[in-house]
């Protein structure tokens, strides 16, 4: 089976669990489709799989936004 679709969200206001995680996977093969409901703690279990991407991602786009500021703000004195 592929994934085909991997949707989490976090719960809104006006529902139970407010503020909490849930999610669905839907996976794909040539027999059909299969839908999975994540619950909270498998929605953290991916968060967990995924932090370290995350947060080198973060990093790198704070690093790229610092830079453009000092870029721009030595063009900024330059003038």
């Amino acid at each position: 089976m592929v994934l085909k679709e991997l949707k989490i969200a976090i719960i809104p206001s006006y529902r139970p669990n407010a503020g909490q995680y849930e999610g669905a996977a839907e996976f794909t093969n040539e027999a059909g489709n299969v839908m999975l409901k994540l619950t909270r703690e498998m929605c953290d279990k991916i968060f967990i799989i995924c932090a370290d991407g995350i947060l080198n991602v973060a990093q790198e786009a704070a690093m790229n936004l610092t830079c453009n500021v000092i870029e721009h703000r030595k063009e900024l004195e330059a003038v």
